[in-house]
C-alpha cells in the first residue's frame, strides 16, 4: 500500500497554448490516492507539429482525469464519460475498439476498458494544398470518441515522460488512481553538410549537421553495414552540429551514413557517400 498527493499549479494560459486537449485547471482539494495502479506503458514515436488523438481509459462515469507534461505540469482533462458509455445497447464503446482488462483493487475484481489503437497522429501540413478547403483539425475532433483526447500540435518542449492519470473512489471512498505513462519521442529529420559527399580513396570524410542543435546532449554517429566498426573522430571545431572526421576512406566506406544527435529531441540526418572509381 502506499499514497500519492497530486497537486495543481499548472497555468490555464500556458496550458491552452501547448495542447488542444480540452482542459482547465483544477481548483478542488488535492485528491490522495491510497493505492494505484499502472496500465501498460505507451511510446510514441512523432515528430514536430504533429497531433496525437489518445484515449483515457474508462472507469465509471465520475471518474477524474489528469495530465501531467514532461515539465510536471498538470492539468485537468474534460472527458465525456456518461453512464449510457456503459450501456451495451446505447455505447459506441465496442469491443473492436477496446481491450477489458481485469484487476484486483482491494480484494474486490473491477473491469478498466482500455482502447486497443492506442493511438493516432495526424499534422495540419501533411496532405494539404491550397484547393483544399477541408478543416482536417475539425474533422478529427468530430471523430473523437467520449474518452478521446488530443496533444499537439508538438513542440520541442512536448518531448518526453506525460503521465495519464484518472482517479475513482472505491467502495471505502478512498481514491484509487490508475495512471499510464506516455513516452512522446519526437525525431526531426535535418540536412548534412555536405548534402552530396563524393571522396577519392584516401581523403577523409568531414560530415555534421547543416546547422548547430541547441542544448545538445550527445551525438552518435553510423557507419555503412560494410564497415560497421570504422574509426572516427569528433570534429572539435563543430561539436554543437555533431561534427565528425572518418580519415582515409576506401570503397568500404561508400554507402548510407547516419547521425543521430540528441537534444531537447532527436535529430537525426542521413547521407550517401560516393567514393570515386579508380583510374
Amino acid at each position: 500500500m502506499y499514497a500519492r498527493v497530486l497537486k495543481f499549479v499548472a497555468l490555464l494560459t500556458h496550458i491552452l497554448t501547448s495542447t488542444c486537449v480540452r482542459m482547465t485547471t483544477y481548483n478542488g482539494p488535492d485528491i490522495k490516492s491510497k493505492f494505484k495502479l499502472e496500465l501498460k506503458p505507451l511510446h510514441i514515436p512523432t515528430g514536430l507539429g504533429d497531433i496525437i488523438i489518445l484515449s483515457g481509459p474508462i472507469i465509471n462515469s465520475e471518474t477524474l482525469y489528469f495530465l501531467s507534461k514532461p515539465n510536471s505540469d498538470t492539468m485537468k482533462l474534460k472527458l465525456n464519460i456518461s453512464r449510457d458509455m456503459f450501456d451495451y445497447k446505447k455505447s459506441s464503446i465496442n469491443d473492436d475498439y477496446n481491450d477489458i482488462i481485469i484487476q484486483y483493487i482491494q480484494g474486490k475484481i473491477k473491469a478498466i476498458i482500455t482502447p486497443i489503437n492506442k493511438y493516432k497522429i495526424f499534422n495540419l501540413n501533411y496532405g494539404k494544398n491550397c484547393q483544399d478547403s477541408t478543416d482536417i483539425f475539425r474533422e478529427k475532433e468530430k471523430s473523437l470518441l467520449a474518452n478521446d483526447f488530443m496533444l499537439g500540435p508538438l513542440g520541442e518542449e512536448d518531448n518526453g515522460n506525460w503521465i495519464l492519470s484518472a482517479y475513482y473512489k472505491g467502495n471505502d471512498g478512498n481514491w484509487i488512481e490508475v495512471f499510464q505513462v506516455i513516452t512522446v519521442e519526437i525525431t526531426e529529420s535535418i540536412p548534412t553538410f555536405p548534402t552530396k559527399p563524393k571522396l577519392d580513396e584516401g581523403n577523409d570524410l568531414e560530415l555534421r549537421f547543416a546547422y548547430p542543435v541547441r542544448n545538445l546532449q550527445s551525438c552518435q554517429i553510423t557507419a555503412p553495414r560494410s564497415t560497421f566498426d570504422r574509426f572516427y573522430d569528433r570534429d572539435r571545431n563543430n561539436l554543437d552540429s555533431c561534427g565528425f572526421t572518418i580519415p582515409n576512406v576506401t570503397k568500404d566506406d561508400e554507402g548510407l551514413w547516419r547521425i543521430i544527435g540528441v537534444g531537447n529531441i532527436v535529430y537525426e540526418a542521413n547521407v550517401f557517400l560516393e567514393i570515386n572509381k579508380k583510374s
